[in-house]
Order: C-alpha cells, then sequence, then structure tokens
C-alpha cells in the first residue's frame, strides 16, 4: 500500500521499454506536478533526448536497470510495493488501446500496490499526440 512517504516525496514509477517513451514524458510530468521523484526502471538504454529531457527537469531522478533475469513489470510492481509509490504509470501500445490494456499494462494494474496511469502511445500514422483521455485506477 501507498504509505507516508509517498504523501510526503511523491514516487513515480515507471517501467521504460522501447517505444515507452510517451509513458516515461507523462511519469516526468505527473513528478513535475507532485513535486515528487522519477523512478524509470528501464530495461533499454533510454534514447538521448529523453535521457536529456530528463536530467535536465526540476524533479528528483533515479534510473535503474531490473535486477538481472527479471521481467520489467516484476521489477516496477517490486520497486513500487518496496518503497511506497505514489503512482504507477504504465504505456499503452496502439494495440493495446483497442481492448483497454495490453498484456503487460494489465499484469502492472491488477498486481499495482497503488494507483496505476495508463497512457496511451500518440498516433504515429496521422501525427497526432496521444488521445486527450488516460486511465487511472486506484487501490
Amino acid at each position: 500500500m501507498c504509505g507516508p512517504r509517498s504523501r510526503q516525496h511523491p514516487l513515480i514509477v515507471v517501467g521504460y521499454e522501447p517505444g515507452d517513451e510517451h509513458a516515461v514524458l507523462e511519469a516526468l510530468a505527473q513528478a513535475r506536478l507532485r513535486g515528487g521523484t522519477i523512478v524509470v526502471v528501464a530495461a533499454a538504454p533510454l534514447p538521448d533526448g529523453l535521457l536529456l529531457r530528463l536530467r535536465s527537469a526540476p524533479v528528483g531522478l533515479d534510473l535503474r536497470l531490473p535486477p538481472e533475469g527479471a521481467d520489467v513489470v516484476e521489477a516496477v510492481l517490486d520497486l513500487a510495493e518496496r518503497e511506497q509509490a505514489a503512482l504507477l504509470v504504465v504505456g499503452l501500445a496502439r494495440r493495446g488501446v483497442d481492448d483497454l490494456l495490453g498484456g503487460r499494462a494489465r499484469l502492472v494494474v491488477l498486481d499495482a500496490p497503488c494507483p496505476v496511469l495508463s497512457v496511451p502511445e500518440p498516433d504515429t500514422s496521422t501525427g497526432s499526440p496521444a488521445p486527450a483521455w488516460a486511465v487511472t485506477m486506484g487501490v
């Protein structure tokens, strides 16, 4: 469950795999809004531009690798529970928007110890940003 730490210094946790840049940017926006820290559990190297944006933002930043052999979903959930995260942010691939949540995002939502914000990816075929909706689910 979310604890006292999350109310005083909100911790926003997001997992990163290639294609999840939109989720990381939303997690950054949430950390700025809440005056908190963002923890990115990166299963792959972050693109240079994204890394620069994270490092220059006026929020706390912690980049972590999942433990060896661990799935990024498992690592994100473990971290959120252990460090009493205020919010988990997950990215939705276009293919996952049609059935509300893709398989990996669904795993996060079902096992999350705190609220989850799911962020649809931008529509690259039209060049338009992500839809103006996202789903937040609480514990």
